[in-house]
């Protein structure tokens, strides 16, 4: 706004175009500061909050919208207290990721969180209804969505699995291996 006021008054010859411009900078640098610090809060741990499956569970609630999208959470005897907080931490954001990409590009009516713990390793498995994922996309990997969630599952010795087919929607499932 403050960019397109000094604009007029440039045109206009009329008001300080440089104090609109020096304001417009000043505003920029306080959202720079301001995304910086919301990126560092997303790299805190959920470790001395109410662990996984509890934000898992609140994740998928505030996903569900009435009559549009359906969305269910399911978790077996997962032994929080022997996950490492970064695999907790780093999980939880790949289901956000999952759940914000099926709703954002392949417009669902229904998806399912599920964890499970398989012998040594837990699973996690977010699944939609949606378009699903073109296999040129999925190749190519250009989103950030995508390549973000691969690394992740890689910084904490994961597994990242798409399937998707046109119109049959997506799962997406993360396998970390979990030593006893």
């Amino acid at each position: 706004m403050q960019l397109g006021v000094a604009k007029e008054e440039l045109s206009s010859k009329e008001g300080d175009p440089l104090y609109r411009i020096q304001r417009a900078v000043e505003l920029a640098n306080l959202g720079l500061a301001e995304a910086r610090r919301c990126a560092h809060d997303l790299r805190l741990s959920i470790a001395d909050e109410s662990g996984l499956a509890t934000e898992l569970q609140g994740l998928v609630e505030r996903s569900t919208v009435a009559g549009r999208l359906r969305c269910d959470f399911r978790s077996e005897n997962i032994p929080e207290k022997s996950l490492l907080p970064s695999v907790q931490h780093e999980l939880l954001r790949i289901a956000q990721e999952a759940i914000h990409n099926a709703v954002r590009h392949a417009n669902p009516t229904s998806f399912g969180v599920s964890l499970k713990w398989d012998a040594s390793n837990l699973v996690l498995q977010v699944e939609d209804n949606g378009s699903g994922i073109s296999r040129v996309s999925l190749d190519k990997s250009e989103g950030f969505g995508l390549r973000n969630m691969r690394a992740r599952a890689s910084h904490i010795g994961g597994k990242l699995e798409i399937q998707t087919a046109a119109n049959h929607g997506t799962s997406v499932i993360v396998t970390v291996p979990i030593s006893s």
